[in-house]
């Protein structure tokens, strides 16, 4: 007696015409992205495997301009990284040498550097207070008599 059955519709439900359109379309792309995926794979190992005697024969220039490409890259980047580091250490003992914030030129040449206003402009130009802000905070500051 504890069982509850549920009474069974006479009528079955039936997918609406919506679904089964959108289950056709999804079926239909997903086989044609299938198929370019083989394509794609199939032209791939083709002309890797056209352009295998090339590398062979090439192999002993590509090889060492391969080394020195990545040894180049990873120069720039350390070089780049560690201008950045330098100058960010540097901004950092001024604030902590002299408790003020940088020269304004600091700023000028980082926005020079970075047109785009990246991080490290933003992070040297000195925040300026609203004009709201600063009348606000002037008249509390002012006597009151």
């Amino acid at each position: 007696m504890g069982i509850i059955r549920k009474k069974k519709d006479k009528k079955s439900r039936r997918p609406s015409f919506k679904s089964v359109l959108t289950s056709i379309l999804a079926t239909q792309a997903a086989i044609f992205l299938l198929l370019l995926a083989g394509v794609s794979l199939a032209g791939t190992a083709i002309a890797f495997i056209a352009t295998m005697p090339l590398f062979v024969v090439f192999s002993p220039v590509l090889v060492p301009a391969g080394v020195a490409t990545g040894l180049l890259a990873t120069g720039l980047a350390a070089a780049g990284s560690s201008g950045a580091m330098a100058v960010t250490v540097i901004l950092w003992l001024y604030k902590r040498a002299t408790g003020k914030e940088p020269p304004k030129i600091m700023s000028k040449v980082l926005k020079k550097v970075f047109p785009g206003g990246g991080a490290a402009a933003k992070l040297a130009a000195k925040p300026e207070a609203s004009p709201a802000a600063s009348s606000a905070a002037s008249s509390a500051a002012a006597p009151s008599t």
